[in-house]
């Protein structure tokens, strides 16, 4: 049933032609950078409300990941021939289908975001419908089954409830951000051994090669398990070394902070992460860039700019 929903909607797609298709290709592949914009947002307007949004997504993308490698869920096109997924959307359909990872993205950034401004109701309608079309455009575009969304959705509420009881934890006595370092640390050590020790299906082909290969399914759990855990230790290094404040920003203070935090980045997505993939295991490419990524933003970029402005005395 569920194939032959995409079945039913790639016959609608083939039959209206480019715009539509190329347009929820752009909308589909925008989730990654809602959370660029969260990581800038939480240096430039508000360092708690944006740090609670990025513990939603570390979590919801923590459990899809791990659900993704556990199921190793083939693609549909994968499992159905007569599925063709659109051409645009296969540079970032990488992984095992389920659950979504596109979807749960979406959610679980606006979840994240609603959780903080829930009084904001335009705000709450426009990311609802945003996260409706990301999940929509999955199917449409052949990349992902109904239930491999609805899944990933699922996950985005799981993870807002567990954020939100984290933060209380975090709240309720002092060192409990202690806890959540060492704990954290533990756990992801042992994820990152489950993703190697674990084993996959091999399924062969007519002509005998390999339909799947695992260490290419791997990367993206190593991502976002690296993401997650570069997260957590620069948040718990800058709330005990920098300390840095968002109330009171003038402009040319949150200037200064988003040239640091957006050149930090470029260096890694430019310079590092291509480095390392010339240079290691693509899988341990993917581990650098996803643990740089965050440890800059959160915990390197917030140093700089300010050491910057105590030597400006802003």
């Amino acid at each position: 049933m569920d194939l032959q929903c995409l079945l039913w909607l790639q016959d609608i797609r083939m039959g209206r032609g480019q715009f539509i298709e190329n347009l929820l290709c752009f909308i589909s592949d925008t989730p990654i950078y809602f959370i660029v914009v969260l990581a800038l947002l939480y240096s430039i307007l508000d360092k708690k409300k944006f740090s609670n949004a990025l513990f939603c997504y570390i979590i919801c993308s923590t459990l899809n990941a791990f659900v993704k490698i556990t199921a190793c869920v083939y693609r549909p096109w994968i499992k159905e021939p007569r599925i063709v997924p659109a051409k645009k959307s296969l540079g970032s359909a990488t992984g095992y289908s389920f659950p979504s990872g596109h979807t749960s993205c979406a959610a679980s950034c606006s979840l994240g975001v609603v959780s903080q401004y829930k009084d904001n109701k335009v705000l709450v309608i426009l990311l609802a419908i945003y996260t409706l079309i990301v999940a929509f455009s999955r199917c449409y575009l052949s990349c992902h089954t109904p239930q491999d969304v609805l899944v990933g959705l699922v996950e985005a509420a799981v993870a807002l409830a567990a954020a939100s009881a984290l933060a209380k934890f975090i709240q309720k006595k002092e060192g409990n951000d202690k806890v959540v370092f060492v704990g954290a640390t533990i756990l992801f050590a042992a994820l990152f051994a489950y993703i190697f020790i674990k084993p996959y299906p091999i399924d062969l082909d007519a002509a005998a090669n390999v339909l799947v290969d695992p260490k290419k399914m791997q990367q993206d759990a190593v991502f976002d398990f690296a993401f997650a855990i570069g997260f957590i230790h620069a948040w718990f290094l800058e709330r005990r070394f920098i300390k840095f404040s968002t109330d009171k920003l003038d402009a040319k203070k949150r200037a200064v902070r988003l040239l640091v935090v957006s050149a930090l980045a470029l260096i890694i997505s430019l310079a590092l992460y291509p480095a390392a993939k010339a240079l290691f295991d693509k899988r341990l490419a993917k581990f650098i860039d996803g643990y740089l990524l965050p440890f800059s933003s959160v915990f390197i970029g917030p140093m700089i700019f300010s050491k910057i402005e105590r030597a400006l005395k802003w």
